[in-house]
């Protein structure tokens, strides 16, 4: 208990700012765990800002106990968290995420978190300093989850113990208020308590590598990366005798190797500091050249699924990791392997630019795939948008069937990963994308051989329609069906009393209420009126198929006069 108090007081006097958040962030999923609603803007900032800000507090804390002013330490504190306070303020309005405010606070989450790793060392050139304080605090993270771990699964089950041998009750609170107290305070506690610190925090020594580390290296790392190695130049020497283009999935075993590369050479980075070792020194520092001609061959890969497919988000994230490769190979072959904390910070510094901002490759894609859209409408003599869904159909026969099938492919992706409001300028929302995909010999557009539609909670607190007396809960299944014609499905609603109902549904009604390709939401359920009854839905998953025939459930609620 003693050794816990002096870890405790050990992380509140080196992170205060830190300490605090954790507690409060403890605190507040405490009290949401035991029932707290403040609505969800509220709710996300409580957990988002304590959380990421702890983490910013750590980072701040680790640069600014080198500062010789107190005053230049507490002004840079201020500033950062109060920038990251009004961030999180702005964050905390939206409803949810659109891809590309996703991908921004990820990165920059990210950023943060890397720069515990690298921020005490933005002014220093010790290598060796670098190494062992990173590795300390991996481990430090690694121990501190273990810990943490078990004593969450030690607690679990003494509390189960208690309830099965002396029959106590046990609600279900109890469980997560555990996890709670032991992964939200008590691990972030332990973990800042092993960041190294005084003369560790900057320890310029090659510490000793046991026999079993380096036989772990020499005897499965090496063998792995180079039977990747032997497989890539293999599939290489095959495109170049079969003349033919690598295919796209070769971006990932390379992207692979290149992984493993670096972090063979981050972790026997202490050994090039020793004595002996020539073969493995040499070894390691051939490691860059012989990638370079693999990144060649990520790179053909990728302009071709470019030339192909066009854009998207991940081929462009792709391309800037293989630029990024060359130049991390071109910089260990000429540093010979040293100042690797330029590795990490480098890839960091760029997934942020990449990531935040208007230039951010979320909204670059974004603007040229709408571009090409509208060039391709434009064309057409199609100058009023957005297009409704008869326009669409028509437009689709009308146009040169590659050029059809290229935007439908494009729009359909701007709807899935981006949401309605993406091209909400450019399509009207019974618009249905997706469905033209192919073409057959002839080079005409061949329409899919089905089409699902998904949706849930649609209903939200809304009051009973006025003229109804009856409110009845109601499931339908594909045995509810009358008849299926076309995008037309007559289904069958039994009430309470046992009364049938009959409606008919407009698929195409489901498409601005598709999860799928409208992942920002409806302001209002999807209604439908047969003159004497109404149906009100709140669930769907519905799958028509062009045989006349699909899948259908939907649940809901319908109101009988």
């Amino acid at each position: 208990m003693h050794s816990l108090a002096y870890s405790f007081g050990q992380s509140f006097r080196r992170f205060p700012v830190a300490m605090v958040l954790v507690l409060f962030l403890t605190c507040f999923l405490l009290y949401l765990n035991h029932g707290g609603d403040l609505g969800d803007k509220k709710e996300f900032f409580f957990i988002f800002y304590p959380g990421t800000g702890a983490l910013l507090a750590v980072a701040l804390s680790l640069l600014t106990e080198d500062f010789k002013s107190k005053w230049a330490a507490l002004a840079t504190q201020v500033i950062v968290h109060a920038a990251w306070l009004g961030i999180s303020i702005y964050l905390s309005q939206f409803d949810r995420f659109s891809i590309p405010q996703l991908i921004a606070v990820s990165a920059t989450v990210f950023a943060i978190g890397m720069s515990v790793f690298l921020i005490c060392f933005y002014r220093r050139r010790h290598e060796l300093a670098f190494w062992n304080f990173s590795t300390h605090t991996v481990l430090g993270v690694a121990i501190a989850a273990a810990i943490g771990g078990a004593l969450t699964l030690g607690l679990l089950l003494l509390v189960e113990s208690l309830k099965m041998l002396f029959g106590i009750i046990i609600h279900q609170e109890v469980y997560m208020d555990i996890w709670t107290v032991c992964m939200a305070f008590l691990a972030p506690v332990l973990f800042m308590n092993l960041i190294p610190k005084g003369e560790n925090k900057y320890l310029n020594e090659a510490p000793a590598f046991s026999r079993f580390a380096k036989g772990v290296i020499q005897y499965l790392f090496l063998p792995l990366l180079g039977l990747y190695f032997i497989t890539l130049y293999a599939y290489g020497a095959k495109i170049l005798y079969q003349w033919s283009l690598p295919v796209g999935g070769v971006s990932y075993l390379v992207s692979g190797s290149m992984v493993l590369m670096v972090l063979l050479i981050y972790l026997t980075y202490p050994i090039q500091h020793r004595e002996g070792n020539k073969l493995f020194k040499r070894v390691t520092r051939w490691l860059p050249v012989v990638m370079l001609p693999l990144l060649a061959l990520m790179t053909v890969a990728i302009a071709r699924r470019l030339a192909d497919y066009g854009i998207t988000v991940s081929r462009l994230y792709l391309l800037v990791f293989n630029v990024w490769c060359y130049a991390v190979c071109l910089w260990l072959i000429f540093t010979r392997n040293k100042r690797i904390w330029l590795i990490p910070a480098s890839f960091a510094a760029i997934l942020f630019l990449i990531s935040v901002g208007p230039q951010s490759i979320a909204n670059v894609t974004q603007r040229q795939l709408k571009k090409e859209a509208r060039t391709a409408f434009a064309a057409s003599g199609i100058t009023r948008l957005p297009v409704s869904g008869v326009q669409y159909e028509q437009w689709l026969k009308q146009a040169d069937p590659k050029t059809a099938r290229s935007i439908d492919s494009k729009l359909h992706y701007l709807y899935t990963d981006f949401g309605n409001r993406a091209i909400e300028d450019l399509l009207a929302k019974d618009v249905i994308t997706g469905r033209y995909s192919s073409l057959d010999e002839d080079g005409n557009i061949v329409k899919d051989t089905h089409t699902v539609f998904a949706n849930d909670d649609l209903i939200v607190g809304r009051p009973v329609p006025q003229g109804y007396a009856l409110m009845t809960q109601v499931y339908c299944s594909d045995d509810d069906i009358v008849k299926m014609d076309g995008d037309k499905v007559l289904f069958k609603v039994v009430d309470s009393k046992e009364v049938e109902h009959l409606f008919e549904l407009n698929v195409k009604q489901l498409a601005s209420f598709d999860r799928e390709k409208n992942p920002d939401g409806v302001d209002q359920p999807l209604l439908i009126d047969n003159g004497e009854a109404l149906l009100m839905i709140d669930d769907f998953h519905v799958t028509v198929f062009s045989t006349n025939s699909g899948y259908f459930s939907i649940w809901g609620i319908l109101f009988t006069k």
